[in-house]
């Protein structure tokens, strides 16, 4: 079996449920992974950092954030959001293609790769 590398993370993925955070009131959630860095949106802001090369230990960093504000309970829940994101360790695809990114062995945030 091959091993995953950063470049099969690479595209646009849609955020499909993050741990502990609600995202009902959000439109989708969209990040890209493109050469060891994520490029992504939230409600409020968007976001970039470099990540890789490995993807069993790894880490985002540093999260640089875009400005832009919006109501109270939407910025919370992109603090909440964002912190996750801050948390992951190690990433890895399902046997179905989703993308599942882990603080060590706990699932922190599932995503389903953008339809072209």
């Amino acid at each position: 079996m091959a091993s995953t590398t950063a470049a099969n993370f690479d595209g646009a993925w849609i955020v499909q449920k993050v741990q502990d955070v609600d995202l009902a009131q959000f439109e989708d959630l969209r990040f890209d992974f493109d050469g060891g860095t994520l490029y992504g949106s939230s409600p409020c802001r968007s976001f970039t950092t470099t990540f890789g090369p490995g993807t069993e230990t790894m880490m985002f960093s540093p999260l640089q954030i875009g400005g832009g504000l919006c109501d109270e309970a939407t910025m919370i829940a992109e603090r909440d959001f964002l912190q996750q994101i801050g948390l992951v360790n190690r990433i890895e695809l399902t046997g179905d293609g989703q993308l599942v990114m882990y603080n060590f062995d706990t699932p922190l945030l599932w995503a389903k790769r953008l339809e072209a």
